[in-house]
């Protein structure tokens, strides 16, 4: 797979889940309603009431259907409460929300607010650039043998004058994209709790940056599973005349819990160990999993 300006390709040995943080834009709210009988939301809506609280009720219980005639944004656990939007799964898009929703891998949402150039209220709900809080919530469904496109957030995002990039988490085989993409805890290494994440950026001359990490909260000292090593490893390979600090791989079958070999490392939050590599715009990154 031949690389794009923006983008790596994952090669995927095993089924696996990466998530991505998510981009918010604003939800405008439609007549769909829960908790409330519809004859009395039309009967307010129509007619209006003098009672302030019971506007503010049926405002707070309006939902927000998720659009689902693009073939550019995709749901996220639609059985759940978020109902497609990639929110939390136990948060509806309502009323007066800022609601996320997951564009396709290898597309971000573009940053529609350009004055928001600081995480302060109220611009860190109003663009691509800022998420309102850090939970992982798009997966990226990669099934065993194939690739996909995963973005790397363009040099136009930014805040305060600095580049941004994006965080992927990547959950170990077979875990389901219910779990995958929750927020959890060390009952087990799913979600932000999976043992591998990786992140990307890309500098202004349209090199990419691609580090390969172990999560910190994998071996805290209260993580039951602290000193296992996970069932699969992580390599990242460079393909083309331009790239640079090949080789970075975590594998597990020769590395303990929070050992990563590499030409250039370093160590990251959480005393994480973790590698990085670069490769120019006629190159390529493959995150290729095994």
């Amino acid at each position: 797979m031949k690389f794009n300006p923006g983008t790596i390709a994952a090669i995927i040995a095993n089924t696996v889940i990466v998530t991505f943080v998510a981009f918010v834009p604003h939800c405008h709210a439609q007549n769909t309603t829960a908790g409330i009988p519809n004859d009395v939301v039309d009967a307010i809506l129509a007619n209006g009431t003098p009672n302030p609280m019971e506007k503010r009720l049926v405002h707070s219980h309006i939902e927000c259907p998720f659009p689902l005639d693009s073939n550019e944004i995709v749901q996220v656990t639609p059985q759940f409460l978020n109902k497609g939007w990639a929110n939390s799964y136990d948060r509806p898009c309502t009323a007066n929300l800022w609601c996320q929703y997951a564009c396709k891998p290898g597309t971000v949402m573009h940053q529609w607010n350009p004055v928001a150039v600081d995480y302060v209220d109220p611009w860190k709900e109003q663009g691509g650039l800022f998420c309102g809080d850090e939970a992982m919530r798009i997966p990226n469904f990669i099934p065993a043998g194939t690739t996909a496109l995963l973005a790397i957030p363009g040099v136009e995002y930014w805040s305060e004058m600095k580049p941004t990039g994006a965080h992927y988490y990547i959950n170990s085989p077979n875990v389901p994209v219910d779990e995958a993409c929750v927020w959890g805890t060390n009952a087990k290494g799913a979600g932000n709790w999976a043992p591998y994440s990786f992140g990307t950026n890309e500098r202004e001359d349209g090199e990419i940056f691609v580090s390969l990490n172990w999560n910190p909260i994998w071996f805290e000292t209260t993580t039951p599973f602290r000193s296992e090593r996970p069932e699969f490893g992580v390599r990242l390979e460079c393909e083309g005349p331009n790239w640079n600090n090949a080789p970075c791989f975590i594998d597990p079958r020769i590395h303990a819990v929070n050992q990563v070999s590499y030409t250039q490392g370093f160590v990251g939050a959480g005393d994480a160990n973790a590698c990085v590599v670069t490769a120019g715009k006629d190159s390529q990154i493959k995150v290729v999993l095994f």
